[in-house]
């Protein structure tokens, strides 16, 4: 006998029925989102808190693997679990309502913040999830956009969206539709979106740098910083003083706020990050963001690193003059079958998930210590992503050592293995970041055994091989065929039992879970990710490396 129950699922009380089948496949079929992944108790997707009600775990077949997610004692798994009376679940981090991708913004008003600069002040028709630093993208009506930094806090301003705009000579934005908008009018909002957000690195000293209205990004960070009491200096660049159209504001909280200081560096007195490297900040402790000026950016971040600052604490925003994001347009359409996607996909969203992903990597790679095991490096790595923001992981993060470095990711790992002082290690990493899937995966050597050293070189060679073949048109089979070749001629075997993948808005595994090596027509950018795994012939040394294809790496 099949008997029902009730699931009910809060905070929002909604409610769905299962029976014998497994609670994610009842939620799934009372079209109700969920989130989930892997199907086998790994990645942690489907995790839910038992508020009330009993469940059973799901029997596993003879030999098969047991879930490996570790679970508080009021956790449970939707993919490992049946319902044994009527239940009251809780889905950490999840809405059960998909956040809209466009929405409309009423009007409130506008005013000038200098000869040049508007400030737009607009309420969303909903409210919107923003962390402080993202942008949005203003839809026109010729089907074009322009994406402008919120310059504030929307949840310290009931929800309000406020804009910094510069005015400029001819622009079809700052001119034609900016000076035409009145109070009352009806924009259409894209996002929010962007990965140049607050890092929260435990009271780090902070410093600020911005170009022009590049500040507009920068603020909701400086007022995050200022609310948490941290060190905090801003370098705000400018061609002439009217440019600090803020200064009233900064200086008043350098009144306020003794750990803040600011200067405002003109172009005739000098450069951002000629004045910060002057001023003896711990670079080695710092982090740094900066938006503005595509030049300003990179010049910065090469001064920072040289200074000692670590490559994951640039965080950064540039922006070009017709306001239009770096995503750009798809190369071709997605395909209908095997490229499908969810309601929010969106290339600027894909593109900060794969900068954040990045940044996560780089930043658990600095914590790896010489002695650390296995298991002691994945709990590092689970709480440095929850610390950046992570709300899931869509497949677990995959860490090894040593000689399990040319075992699959299903396979068991010694979790004991200890990181040796001459060693090679891997790291890779599925993080869902503002609802889009992020995947970022890398080789590290410790000391400089040629062997490790020679596995790394030939890695990162076939995986940029591999990619300019994809420019050439080849299909997901073709490639991974070619990459075997390419590692071959190399003096390494390609493991093809890691043949690559789709990613999406989280999570995609209801749309394909189709391998690019299967693929049989060439695959779309931002859409699959090329995995690479090299392991030797002979020794226990292996490598991994992938990223998500696109034109611009």
């Amino acid at each position: 006998m099949n008997t029902r129950h009730v699931i009910e699922l809060a905070p929002s009380g909604k409610t769905f029925e299962a029976g014998d089948e497994l609670l994610l496949d009842a939620m799934l079929a009372s079209g109700l989102t969920v989130p989930f992944s892997c199907r086998r108790g790994a990645c942690g997707s489907c995790k839910v808190v038992v508020a009330d009600g009993a469940y059973r775990a799901k029997q596993l077949d003879p030999g098969g693997p047991a879930p490996s997610y570790p679970l508080a004692a009021n956790e449970m798994l939707l993919c490992q679990s049946h319902a044994c009376s009527n239940m009251r679940l809780e889905i950490p981090g999840w809405s059960l309502d998909t956040p809209a991708l466009v929405v409309e913004a009423t009007v409130l008003g506008k005013r000038a913040l200098s000869p040049d600069v508007i400030e737009l002040i607009v309420m969303p028709d909903m409210p919107l999830a923003v962390r402080a630093g993202q942008y949005v993208k203003f839809r026109l009506v010729d089907g074009d956009s322009r994406c402008f930094s919120i310059a504030n806090l929307p949840a310290e301003s009931d929800g309000r969206l406020g804009f910094q705009i510069r005015r400029v000579s001819g622009g079809l934005f700052s001119e034609t539709f900016l000076g035409a908008v009145e109070a009352g009018d009806l924009l259409q909002l894209e996002g929010p979106f962007g990965a140049c957000t607050w890092q929260d690195d435990d009271g780090a000293p902070v410093v600020l740098f911005a170009t022009g209205t590049g500040y507009a990004g920068i603020k909701p960070i400086l007022l995050t910083a200022l609310k948490r009491d941290v060190e905090v200096t801003l370098y705000w660049g400018g061609a002439q003083p009217a440019d600090f159209y803020d200064r009233v504001f900064l200086d008043r909280m350098i009144m306020d706020h003794p750990r803040f200081r600011w200067h405002p560096v003109l172009a005739s007195e000098g450069r951002v990050q000629e004045v910060a490297l002057g001023h003896g900040h711990h670079w080695q402790a710092a982090q740094v963001y900066a938006c503005g000026n595509g030049a300003m950016i990179s010049q910065t971040r090469a001064a920072c690193l040289e200074a000692g600052l670590p490559s994951h604490r640039f965080v950064a925003e540039a922006f070009v003059p017709s306001g239009r994001s770096s995503a750009g347009v798809p190369s071709k359409p997605l395909d209908p079958i095997w490229e499908k996607v969810g309601p929010r996909y969106s290339l600027d969203g894909m593109l900060a998930a794969r900068e954040q992903s990045i940044r996560a990597l780089a930043a658990i790679a600095s914590q790896l210590k010489v002695g650390m095991t296995t298991g002691e490096a994945l709990d590092m790595a689970a709480e440095q992503l929850h610390a950046m923001g992570a709300s899931h992981t869509w497949h677990p993060t995959y860490i090894r050592f040593g000689a399990d470095t040319v075992r699959p990711p299903r396979e068991g790992i010694d979790r004991q293995r200890r990181l040796r002082a001459t060693d090679i290690a891997v790291v890779d990493l599925g993080p869902v970041w503002d609802g889009y899937e992020g995947d970022y995966g890398d080789t590290f050597v410790f000391g400089d055994l040629p062997l490790h050293l020679a596995c790394k070189k030939a890695l990162h060679e076939v995986f940029d091989e591999t990619r300019e073949a994809w420019l050439r048109g080849l299909t997901g089979r073709e490639l991974y065929d070619f990459a075997e070749q390419s590692a071959e001629s190399k003096g390494w075997r390609l493991a093809r039992n890691l043949a690559g993948h789709r990613l999406a808005d989280f999570p995609h595994a209801l749309f394909e879970s189709k391998v690019l090596a299967e693929l049989e027509i060439p695959p779309s950018e931002m859409a699959w990710v090329l995995e690479i795994q090299l392991c030797h012939p002979t020794e226990p040394v292996g490598g991994f490396f992938e990223d998500m294809l696109m034109l611009q790496a």
